[in-house]
């Protein structure tokens, strides 16, 4: 199911992809197509067995992005399947020209705009903001992929993509899911061992004032639970430190997966991590809506979250060249940076919803604020270097290194 792949380092601009011999086999679209189906079918059907019980007990209805998520990459995934089993060439993937990124970014400012302008018309609506939410989700990720792939000027193909956002958008999501429920299991459980030791059972009467009887189910007061630090120090543990350490493991799958690749090149590794965290980025953003905060900002922060995430893909897919060429402590250096920005940003993401969501006063909101958003526009402008300069220069070094000497 792997595409086969050839980088070259530099190129003018992104080149015309020549089709890789050996052609593919029938059976290997016949593989494609049936992950197409299997992947999006269950999240289809997942989000139509949501939405029944949603109507039946008369809760919120489950995010469209769900459904969307599964029609676009598993139709992707189904389309390029049928077209390997009819032996048809691939093709270049395009956007990642000058022009094209600039209509792809006045694009996402009609939709930004668009969005919020139809959230101040209509608030009790949210459901009008859908489409304009699964449009920013959607161009976001492949805006931010298409501005690496220029900087760099490597070829990349329909297939490459293709693969590389199924892995991203339906296989590391669900592995990373997995593990965190684990790992936030077991911080709660830590907590609350913990404050029952520090203070006893009673801190629990703040949550359930009404006490516990067998008579009646008992009511737990959201705002007081919202209100308590420990919930904080909690989700501040968990967002910052644990989630970040899993899910920066995770993304670069695909580069890891080519490894194995002698052809490879750092300059493809990094494309191939960086696919990987576009995929991440489009299941994240696609199945993210802040309630309670204003929609224009949650569009912004998940333009800024997708650039994250395909840095530190990107990263990543460099950090596992250098361990292949034996370079751990690069590779582990480069781990922990993308950790650090990752929990950075998922900190000021938190402050900036805690004061919109938290019981503060207009005093503290303000306070929370301003550091939220100064931090997370530092974070941003780092990984928006990290894309336009850093990375490109890592791959020019390595073209450099393994260049031909003359004479």
């Amino acid at each position: 199911m792997e595409p086969v792949m050839e980088s070259s380092y530099p190129e003018v601009s992104p080149p015309a992809v020549q089709e890789i011999a050996p052609l593919y086999a029938p059976s290997t679209g016949l593989l494609w197509i049936g992950a197409g189906v299997l992947g999006g079918g269950v999240l289809v059907s997942l989000w139509i067995g949501l939405a029944a019980l949603a109507a039946m007990f008369q809760l919120p209805a489950p995010p469209p992005g769900l459904l969307a998520l599964g029609l676009l990459i598993g139709g992707g995934l189904f389309w390029e399947g049928m077209r390997i089993a009819r032996g048809e060439p691939d093709r270049p993937f395009p956007g990642a020209e000058a022009r094209a990124l600039g209509r792809t970014m006045v694009l996402l400012v009609i939709l930004i705009g668009s969005g919020a302008i139809a959230e101040a018309l209509a608030p009790q609506l949210p459901l009008l903001i859908a489409p304009y939410h699964i449009g920013v989700a959607m161009l976001g990720p492949f805006m931010w992929f298409n501005f690496l792939r220029w900087r760099l000027q490597a070829p990349w193909t329909h297939r490459a993509s293709w693969w590389g956002l199924g892995l991203g958008g339906f296989l590391v999501p669900a592995l990373a899911l997995f593990l965190e429920g684990i790992v936030v299991v077991m911080l709660a459980l830590t907590l609350l061992l913990g404050r029952v030791l520090l203070e006893g059972p009673g801190f629990l009467n703040m949550w359930f004032p009404q006490g516990f009887s067998p008579e009646e189910i008992p009511t737990l007061r959201v705002e007081r639970l919202m209100a308590d630090p420990w919930l904080w120090i909690g989700i501040l543990i968990g967002a910052v430190v644990l989630i970040p350490a899993i899910e920066e493991a995770l993304k670069p799958l695909p580069a890891v997966l080519r490894m194995r690749d002698p052809m490879a090149s750092r300059v493809s590794l990094i494309l191939w991590g960086a696919i990987g965290g576009a995929g991440f980025a489009l299941a994240e953003n696609l199945l993210s809506w802040q309630p309670g905060i204003p929609w224009a900002l949650t569009a912004v922060g998940r333009l800024g979250a997708s650039a994250l995430h395909i840095w530190n893909g990107g990263l990543m897919g460099w950090a596992w060249s250098c361990i292949r060429r034996g370079r751990f402590l690069e590779g582990i250096g480069a781990y922990l940076f993308a950790w650090l920005i990752h929990g950075l940003w998922n900190a000021g993401a938190i402050a900036l919803s805690g004061a919109f969501i938290a019981p503060l006063s207009a005093e503290a909101r303000a306070l929370t604020l301003l550091p939220a958003l100064i931090g997370m526009g530092i974070a941003l402008f780092l990984v928006i270097g990290g894309l336009g300069w850093a990375l490109p220069m890592l791959g020019k070094v390595e073209a450099a290194r393994h260049a031909p000497s003359e004479g």
